[in-house]
């Protein structure tokens, strides 16, 4: 062997170690695996690629080991093996994720996928850490990625809730009868709606929620539900400035606080919570993220006015700036700022509490005699009766369990009303996206930041403990608080690590979470613009100052009006499955139009009220097959 011949096989030894090639053929495996999805089909069921030979498989996975062998080579100082291996893992998890159809499997397959993609992106991580470590980006590069994540958050629920909207696919149960009080309050300034307890009410008698006031200026100058809409994801997506911030202020690298930012915009929790339109609750994030940041910089004005914010959203956001408090009390050792936020939550606390108690109580008499009569019940304490022993006792009886029957809190901490899982599904779809960084603290003061999220596994109201839904975004920024806290006190290799783990299960919960819901809802609107287009023509054509009762998906349509009320509740039944007209009470506030949603098979209550409209005195004065029906009343009933 000559001496050239000698040099080209040293240099390319480097290439073929054994980890090197293993890893290839892994890489060539994954690349193949990639291609071969682009095959129509499920991949979910047995029969699929069934058809492809292992001659097939061998020859692709032959030619793409080949061309990275060639590859690898060329750029022997670089890991470009495991590059391929983590390129062509995405776009299988990518696909597999976003595909998968098994809705009852779903949340096992999503775990399977993310336990081994996180295999193949920490041995990347691994390899490549010298690049990890030269790799420095700048502050304007950090400010940039995070207004990327925060515009892809903002984008996704933003698309979610307003193809919800125009697709005739938000209920009046809990969109249209915000769209109702910000017409009102568009017109009054004062927060009335008569869609949410079927009479004119302040929607402050249910929930003490003057946050709302902050959208109302963005309302005046486009008023219309799309705005609402907007206005949530937008709030929602600016929580990515105080974490950047928080990051900063724990001397995080620019690598972590761009991942971290990520993980924030990503958090399946916080698109999930858009999933059935706008809440007030939108804004306990953000603001308290404030808060936490100004705590930490130790700028306490401001940190008085983002909790005075923060108690704003609702009655029970004091209970988050109570536990703030204690944190700042015991772990923080900050004894003047956390009596005084403890002291002023408290009280603010009770007497929000007392007036809800009092006004729906003195309304609950006003209408005692009406009829429909409306369902006002104060304070939804309701929601913990699993843990209330006497009713009068009312959320002291919940105090009252915990500490004298600690006990009987962890029969309730896992379990449903149902029996099933619910809840220890719920616990990972809020930690696993995180790492599970928020319990990594040798601090145990550290972990009072995770008590929140026991406001949603001790109750069974399921709701609270679904994704789906708006109960999270409190709890979600205090577990971000402690991701960010804690990242500092974990050593390099771990801390690059656990957030790249972290950043995969959110990634991946994001595609099976939230990916999904902005493409049925966009394709839902492609495949009917035309018809939606038409439904909106007609429900133009009722003028602004009639009074309509109609279907609940319609209801946010019609609701910039004075007078809209939701059919089921307007003319309610008195038994729960009504047989006749006289199961229904009777008829005492007529409405100038009556609107039933026909896109679906009318069901049989509302086929006993359209009879009882007839009986009454209402006319169709349209009739649009599969779409909409409209009556309205005659002249001698208006007399």
């Amino acid at each position: 062997m000559n001496t050239n011949s000698k040099n080209v096989f040293k240099n390319l030894r480097p290439s073929f170690v054994w980890e090197r090639v293993i890893c290839r053929l892994l890489a060539a495996w994954c690349g193949f695996a990639a291609f071969n999805l682009m095959k129509e089909g499920d991949f979910f069921n047995l029969e699929y690629a069934q058809d492809t030979s292992l001659f097939r498989v061998f020859l692709i996975s032959f030619l793409l080991f080949a061309i990275y062998s060639i590859v690898n080579v060329l750029l022997q100082a670089y890991e470009t093996d495991t590059w391929f291996l983590l390129l062509g893992a995405t776009v299988c998890v990518t696909r597999w994720l976003a595909v998968y159809k098994n809705s009852k499997n779903q949340f096992l397959f999503m775990m399977a996928v993310i336990v081994v993609y996180s295999l193949f992106v920490l041995y990347f991580v691994q390899k490549n850490h010298l690049l990890w470590k030269q790799w420095q980006p700048g502050k304007k590069t950090v400010w940039a990625a995070a207004i990327v994540a925060g515009a892809v958050c903002g984008f996704f629920i933003a698309g979610i809730t307003c193809y919800r909207y125009l697709t005739f696919s938000s209920p009046n149960f809990d969109f249209g009868l915000f769209v109702n009080m910000f017409h009102n309050m568009k017109e009054t300034g004062l927060p009335l709606s008569t869609a949410e307890r079927d009479v004119l009410l302040s929607h402050f008698v249910v929930h003490i929620s003057p946050i709302y006031y902050l959208l109302l200026p963005f309302y005046f100058i486009f008023p219309s539900p799309l705005t609402l809409q907007i206005g949530q994801a937008v709030v929602l997506a600016s929580g990515v400035i105080p974490v950047l911030l928080l990051c900063r202020h724990f001397k995080l690298s620019g690598k972590i606080t761009m991942l971290a930012t990520l993980i924030y915009a990503l958090y399946p929790a916080l698109s999930g919570g858009c999933f059935y339109d706008i809440h007030e609750n939108c804004f306990l994030t953000p603001l308290l993220l404030w808060l936490f940041y100004f705590f930490e910089r130790e700028k306490y004005p401001w940190m008085y006015l983002f909790a005075f914010l923060t108690l704003m959203v609702k009655e029970d956001a004091a209970v988050y700036v109570i536990l703030f408090a204690l944190f700042v009390l015991l772990s923080k050792k900050k004894f003047l700022h956390g009596a005084l936020l403890l002291a002023g939550s408290l009280a603010y606390f009770g007497i929000a509490l007392a007036i809800l108690e009092a006004t729906s109580s003195h309304y609950a008499q006003l209408y005692a005699d009406a009829t429909p009569n409306p369902s006002i019940s104060g304070p939804m304490i309701n929601r913990f009766n699993n843990l209330i022993f006497d009713a009068a006792d009312g959320l002291v009886g919940v105090i009252k369990t915990a500490l004298v029957n600690p006990g009987f809190l962890l029969t309730q901490l896992f379990t449903t009303t149902g029996g099933g899982w619910e809840k220890f599904i719920y616990f990972l779809q809020m930690f696993l996206p995180l790492g599970f960084l928020p319990f990594c603290s040798k601090k145990a003061s550290r972990w009072l930041l995770i008590v929140p999220v026991l406001m949603n596994l001790l109750t069974n109201y399921q709701y609270q403990y679904d994704v789906g839904f708006q109960y999270h975004f409190g709890i979600t920024a205090f577990l971000v608080y402690a991701t960010i806290m804690n990242l500092p006190d974990l050593k390099s290799p771990n801390r690059q690590n656990i957030i790249s783990f972290a950043a995969v299960a959110c990634c991946c919960m994001y595609i099976v979470t939230v990916i999904p819901k902005y493409t049925t809802y966009a394709d839902r609107w492609d495949n009917g613009k035309e018809t939606f287009q038409k439904m909106e023509e007609i429900l133009d054509t009722i003028p602004e100052d009639a009074s309509v009762t109609c279907s609940t998906f319609i209801l946010s349509h019609v609701a910039d009006r004075d007078e809209v009320y939701e059919i089921s509740y307007h003319l309610k039944k008195t038994v729960n499955k009504p047989k006749t007209v006289n199961d229904f009470q009777p008829l005492d506030l007529p409405t100038d139009y009556i609107i039933f949603d026909c896109r679906y098979a009318m069901s049989a209550e509302d086929k006993l009220r359209l009879q009882i409209y007839r009986n009454n005195g209402y006319e169709i004065v349209e009739e649009h097959e599969g779409l909409l029906l409209i009556l309205t009343r005659t002249e001698a009933m208006v007399s």
